[in-house]
This record gives structure tokens, sequence and C-alpha cells, in this order.
């Protein structure tokens, strides 16, 4: 299983964050949140947890469908 991480330069007692992706996969908008929490001294982790599907899946948010 692949994951995207970010971490702050400083590598040494950081704490950690696992951010979860929502159904779109592990897309922009996670890794910004990875990325900002990285910022603030966080190693920030995001598994892709739709793995068996394929690697790096980032469904765009306009492929959404509405129930009506």
């Amino acid at each position: 299983m692949d994951i995207y991480l970010s971490r702050p330069e400083i590598k040494t007692d950081l704490p950690v964050v696992i951010v979860l992706q929502e159904a779109f996969g592990v897309n922009h908008h996670i890794r910004s949140i990875c990325d900002r929490l990285s910022e603030q001294g966080f190693i920030a982790a995001a598994p892709e947890l739709f793995h068996r599907m394929g690697k790096h899946i980032d469904i765009p948010y306009t492929d959404r469908k509405i129930n009506e």
C-alpha cells in the first residue's frame, strides 16, 4: 500500500497525524492537508486505501453522482 507522506525538515521526535482519504482517494485536497500539517510541525501520512483498485487513485470531485 502506498502512502502520501509529508514531513517538516526537522526529523526528530515529531508527532504523527494520519489523514484518511475521502471517497475520492488521496487527491490534491488530501495531499494539501498533509502539506499544511507538515508546515505546522507534524509528520502527516495519508494511506491510499483504494490500493487494490490501482496506484494513486485520484477521483475528481466532479465525478460524483448525486441521488435525486
